[in-house]
C-alpha cells in the first residue's frame, strides 16, 4: 500500500506512512465539512478588541466590532495582569463556535494560533468559572481532533494510539473544568462523548442518562443514540428538547 498523502510505502492496513503519520500527530486535523469559512467574518463582527482611552467604571473588558479580534487575546496572553484572560479566552472560543458541549457537528476555523491556545492550560492554571468554560471549550477542540484523527486510514493499532493520545489531552482539560461545581454535569457529558467516540458506548450512555438534566445533554445523548442505529431512543429523547426544530437540525448535521 501506498501513502495517500505522500506516496510513499506504508505499512499494511495503513494508507498512511510513517513520516505522514509523525506530521499529523503533531497537527489539528479536521475534516472538511468540520471547517468553519465563515467564522472570521462573524468574529470580526462581534468578538474584537474596543480601544479604552482614559478611566472607566467598567472591570470587565469590552469586546467591540473592529479588525482584529485576536489582538486582545494575544496581548493578554503575553502581558503581566492573567486577571482578564478567563474571560477574553471564553469569548474568543464562542465566537469561533466552540460551545461548551461537545456534540460532534461544530464547525471549527483552522486558524494558526490555534494551536498555541491549546497550550494555554499547559502553561498557566487560572481559577473561576470563565477559566473552566474555556478549559471545556479548549478540550472539545482536542477531542473533535482525537474522533476526526482516528477516522484517517492509519491502521488499527496506530488509529487507537492517535485518538488515545490526543482523547488523553482532552480528558484533563474536562477533569480540570469538573473541579467547578457548576460546570461539573458538562464536563461529565462531555467526557461521556469523548468515551462513546472511543467505542465505550454503553458506558457513555449510562453518564449521559445520569447528568441529561439540561436540553443540551439530552441532546448529545439523542446524537449517541443516532450514530448507535437506536433511531426511536434518539428521537424520544429530542422530543423532550424545548427548541425541537432546531434539535432536530443538530441531530442530522454532521452525522458519519
Amino acid at each position: 500500500m501506498v501513502c495517500t498523502f505522500c506516496g510513499a510505502p506504508s505499512p499494511e492496513g495503513a494508507m498512511v506512512c510513517s513520516a505522514c503519520v509523525a506530521k499529523v500527530r503533531g497537527e489539528l486535523f479536521f475534516r472538511e465539512w468540520m471547517v468553519d469559512p465563515r467564522s472570521d467574518l462573524r468574529a470580526l463582527g462581534s468578538r474584537s478588541a474596543c480601544l479604552r482611552i482614559g478611566p472607566s467604571p467598567q472591570g470587565e473588558v469590552l469586546l467591540r466590532k473592529g479588525s482584529d479580534p485576536y489582538l486582545l487575546l494575544e496581548r493578554t496572553i503575553q502581558g503581566e495582569d492573567h486577571s482578564h484572560l478567563p474571560t477574553i479566552l471564553d469569548q474568543y472560543l464562542a465566537g469561533m463556535g466552540v460551545g461548551l458541549h461537545l456534540m460532534g457537528d461544530e464547525q471549527v476555523p483552522l486558524r494558526p494560533k490555534l494551536k498555541e491556545l491549546l497550550g494555554i492550560p499547559e502553561r498557566m492554571d487560572l481559577q473561576g468559572e470563565r477559566w473552566g468554560r474555556a478549559l471545556l471549550r479548549l478540550g472539545n477542540i482536542l477531542a473533535l481532533s482525537a474522533r476526526d484523527m482516528a477516522r484517517l486510514p492509519l491502521g488499527d493499532p496506530m488509529r487507537d494510539e492517535v485518538f488515545r493520545e490526543r482523547a488523553a489531552q482532552a480528558m484533563g482539560l474536562y477533569r480540570r473544568a469538573s473541579a467547578i461545581p457548576e460546570l461539573e454535569p458538562i464536563a461529565r457529558a462531555n467526557l461521556a462523548m469523548l468515551r462513546h467516540w472511543g467505542g465505550e458506548h454503553e458506558a457513555a450512555i449510562a453518564e449521559l442518562r445520569a447528568v441529561a438534566s439540561s436540553d443540551d445533554a439530552r441532546l448529545q445523548l439523542a446524537k449517541v443514540y443516532w450514530d448507535l442505529g437506536r433511531e426511536d431512543e434518539a428521537a424520544e429523547m429530542v422530543a423532550s428538547v424545548q427548541d425541537l426544530e432546531g434539535a432536530i437540525l443538530r441531530l442530522r448535521r454532521g452525522c458519519p
